[in-house]
């Protein structure tokens, strides 16, 4: 029964979504000017060139091992062009507006492993915003801190 009705709220989502999402879907990307959605799956995200960032957090004890792509070429998804700011939304509805241009300025990744282990849902995945604090000391203020978001599914760049 329960896949049952699994698959019957899937369809529905589906159906009223236009049928962008699927259930693989991780992250959606909403275009400048609205009408266009990107649904990226974990594979998409890993298909882009990974980049690594060693660095602290207050979240995490010492130094870690963060693995990514770029924020940037996440970005460049959307079409319409760059913002100027973009709404960063997580699972549990937390959202932050930050310069898009931080993510020109600094390495920003979308972490999808810490230590080699991919990012669960447990344990601030599949998707991590994490900022080189240690590679720049301007990064090491608690606004930014405040843009480590965890569980990122949605990037609005309207």
């Amino acid at each position: 029964m329960g896949r049952l009705v699994f698959g019957l709220l899937l369809f529905v989502y589906t159906a009223f979504s236009g049928g962008v999402l699927s259930a693989k879907t991780i992250l959606t990307v909403e275009s400048a000017d609205g009408n266009v959605r990107v649904a990226m799956t974990l594979e998409d995200l890993q298909h882009l060139t990974q980049t690594e960032i060693k660095t602290s957090n207050e979240f995490v004890d010492g130094v870690k091992s963060f693995r990514g792509p770029l924020a940037r070429l996440v970005l460049l998804q959307c079409k319409g062009g760059t913002p100027e700011t973009l709404t960063l939304t997580a699972a549990n509805d937390y959202q932050i507006k930050v310069q898009a241009k931080e993510f020109f300025d600094y390495d920003v990744i979308l972490a999808l492993s810490m230590d080699g282990v991919l990012l669960s849902s447990r344990d601030k995945g599949p998707i991590w915003v994490i900022y080189p604090m240690s590679q720049h000391a301007e990064l090491r203020d608690p606004v930014f801190n405040a843009r480590l978001i965890w569980q990122l599914n949605k990037m609005d760049c309207r």
